[in-house]
């Protein structure tokens, strides 16, 4: 209203709202799909968004070799190689998956993302991509045969780049109390069932009160959570609904 009042001197078009997303679909393009024209573009996912110049570069390499000059990438931190052939698909996922890229990904390599961190980024408190690699290597061990996606979204700080509050859990970067020796080590603030695009039904997630969780005991944290979830769920409760409905024992 200011902006159109104070600003433009106009109203500006109210278009429909965004459609909500369907049960079951995820939007983060992973996988193999036929385009179109016949042709398959393939989306596979780094281990949380990480990607070297020299895996960039054998990407377009592999892309080239299979007949595609298309290659993108998504906001959740995917790649995608379009206009593949039929005939050169199989290649092509074979090619990134010796790249560590994967079609198919377990559970939380799919659906593990994190901000550039403290290696790279003046403003992140803590270590970012090398935390989540190591949740996703602890977790995808943990739970091979998860039946249901969980993300998991770790920002190195509070401005929030990998979207936190949106995520089935998210971490805030920050600097928490050792019990054992009273010293300040890389931590979390914890965020549980973040909720977008699902109607009416959306939510910033729930925050226990001193709630924190150490960068070290990440992984433990969170296979301690996703056990409470899967042993106490309802039939088909996404894990963003069991977040909000569960005492705070079973988030902690």
């Amino acid at each position: 209203q200011v902006l159109e009042d104070d600003y433009l001197g106009w109203r500006l078009p109210d278009g429909p709202g965004p459609d909500v997303a369907k049960p079951g679909d995820r939007g983060d393009h992973v996988g193999i799909h036929e385009q179109r024209d016949g042709k398959f573009y393939i989306g596979a996912a780094p281990i949380a968004g990480r990607v070297s110049g020299d895996t960039l570069a054998a990407i377009a390499d592999l892309a080239e070799a299979a007949g595609s000059d298309r290659i993108r990438l998504t906001p959740l931190q995917k790649i995608l190689i379009l206009d593949v052939p039929s005939d050169e698909v199989s290649a092509v996922v074979n090619g990134l998956r010796a790249l560590e890229l994967e079609s198919s990904p377990g559970e939380f390599h799919r659906n593990v993302m994190a901000c550039t961190g403290i290696e790279y980024c003046k403003l992140a408190i803590v270590e970012t991509k090398a935390t989540a690699r190591e949740v996703v290597q602890s977790l995808d061990r943990a739970f091979p045969e998860l039946d249901v996606p969980i993300s998991v979204h770790v920002n190195g700080c509070p401005n929030s780049c990998a979207r936190i509050q949106v995520a089935d859990i998210g971490f805030k970067g920050q600097l928490v109390l050792d019990d054992e020796t009273g010293a300040q080590v890389p931590g979390f603030q914890v965020h549980l069932g973040g909720r977008l695009g699902q109607g009416e039904d959306n939510d910033f997630g729930r925050k226990l009160r001193g709630h924190k969780v150490k960068a070290d005991g990440m992984p433990e944290y969170i296979e301690r959570v996703t056990r409470n979830y899967l042993d106490t769920r309802r039939q088909d409760e996404p894990f963003a609904h069991w977040a909000f409905r569960v005492d705070e024992e079973a988030l902690r």
